[in-house]
């Protein structure tokens, strides 16, 4: 018992911290006997800051004529989203392809919440802007394999998973003679590579975790049209999300419901990003 609180406050401590959007991973040996099937849902919260390096373009039609005069050359910059908010939930099935190997599928959506502090502008100051997007789609896939069981209680395995969600923002830019209405879209791509230990500690209670290798890659599209001073303008931009590939660490634990139905949850970090997330499986 005293290990199992042990486990449960790290798990909890770890999670009380700020995140980035991680795909939870479960344990990273296989579970499923061969031609058997699986069942569940996933789900991941995260919080943080993201990157951006990218530019954009201001056109102006100061004559009022409906003809754009372009006012501002291509504008390069990079900055922070700050205090971003993001909610992945997944349907998955998975199937035992060996007894020591099993593949899996994702389906389900993702939504974030970013927000841009106030800053300068090349007109002048900038207000606060939040990008609260729509629930898009994400899907992923995956596999694992047990690769050693030095004992009935211990096995070690490799996992590797990759997923895809896009999501939809409508944000409205605005200063001080100035306001903008754009529709954009958020697009990540993640990979994750873990190689770990399950541990059982009880029947029904296992541990689990280990060193990762994570990938990550987006981009930020947007446009709009909006009043300057009284005249039209056009706003359009576009921007990589530059938070690269890094290694980290992860620790789950499982509890056992029935014989055929577990749930788990975990928490993963890098060097400057914690994840939580938490599932339920069926196996038939």
């Amino acid at each position: 018992m005293e290990k199992k609180l042990l486990v449960v406050l790290v798990v909890v401590g770890l999670c009380s911290t700020a995140a980035l959007a991680l795909d939870p991973m479960g344990p990273p040996t296989a579970g499923l006997k061969q031609g058997q099937w699986s069942a569940g849902l996933d789900y991941a919260y995260s919080e943080g800051d993201f990157k951006h390096k990218g530019d954009y373009t201001w056109a102006i039609d100061f004559d009022d004529d409906g003809v754009y005069d372009d006012a501002y050359d291509t504008i390069k910059e990079k900055f922070e989203l700050k205090d971003g908010k993001m909610h992945k939930a997944y349907f998955n099935l998975g199937y035992g392809i060996m007894d020591n190997v099993e593949a899996f599928v994702r389906l389900g959506g993702a939504s974030r919440e970013i927000k841009r502090a106030a800053h300068e502008g090349p007109s002048g100051p900038v207000a606060d802007t939040l990008f609260d997007s729509d629930t898009g789609i994400a899907i992923g896939f995956g596999g694992k394999a047990t690769v050693w069981e030095p004992s009935p209680e211990l096995k070690v395995g490799v996992l590797a998973q990759a997923s895809y969600s896009s999501a939809e923002y409508s944000v409205t830019y605005s200063g001080q003679d100035w306001i903008v209405p754009t529709e954009g879209d958020i697009d990540f791509w993640e990979m994750q590579f873990a190689l770990g230990a399950t541990y059982k500690l009880s029947d029904k209670f296992s541990v689990y975790g280990g060193p990762f290798y994570y990938i990550f890659d987006g981009n930020y599209d947007f446009k709009g049209s909006g009043i300057y001073d009284d005249y039209s303008m056009n706003l359009k931009g576009s921007y990589d999300i530059e938070q690269g590939s890094e290694f980290g660490g992860y620790l789950g634990a499982q509890i056992a419901v029935t014989e055929n139905v577990a749930v788990n949850a975990e928490c993963q970090a890098t060097s400057d990003a914690i994840a939580f997330g938490t599932g339920l499986v069926w196996k038939f």
